[in-house]
């Protein structure tokens, strides 16, 4: 397998614990600080968990998604169809699947993150 197959495989893997850390947040209320939260706050600055979690759910789930389908879309290309159309579509789905993300990321934390100092971010 070479390198590229290599970051298809870890585009997957992204993409699967974007969904397990989404899920797992619906699920049992708890939340992946390396996916949901900076690196500077926590869930004890959360305003609103409930709410906060409906709102990053089917966003992240989404982009998750998103990254699975292209890194399959990828390794099938790799090493079967070998298409440049192909390479740059999963290229354009990842990079839209990081867009949500980070929109996402950013409006939930201004929504609902407080920073320590009572102050919204």
């Amino acid at each position: 397998m070479g390198m590229s197959g290599m970051i298809d495989i870890l585009f997957f893997i992204s993409g699967v614990y974007l969904i397990y850390s989404a899920v797992n947040a619906k699920k049992k209320g708890n939340i992946a600080a390396n996916v949901m939260l900076s690196k500077d706050a926590n869930e004890n600055d959360i305003k609103d968990k409930v709410g906060f979690i409906e709102y990053m759910y089917k966003k992240i789930v989404l982009a998750g998604v998103m990254i699975i389908l292209a890194s399959i879309i990828h390794l099938i290309n790799d090493y079967y169809i070998h298409s440049i159309q192909l390479t740059w579509a999963g290229i354009a789905v990842i990079l839209l699947a990081i867009v949500i993300y980070t929109v996402t990321f950013m409006r939930g934390r201004k929504r609902y993150i407080v920073q320590r100092g009572g102050q919204k971010k």
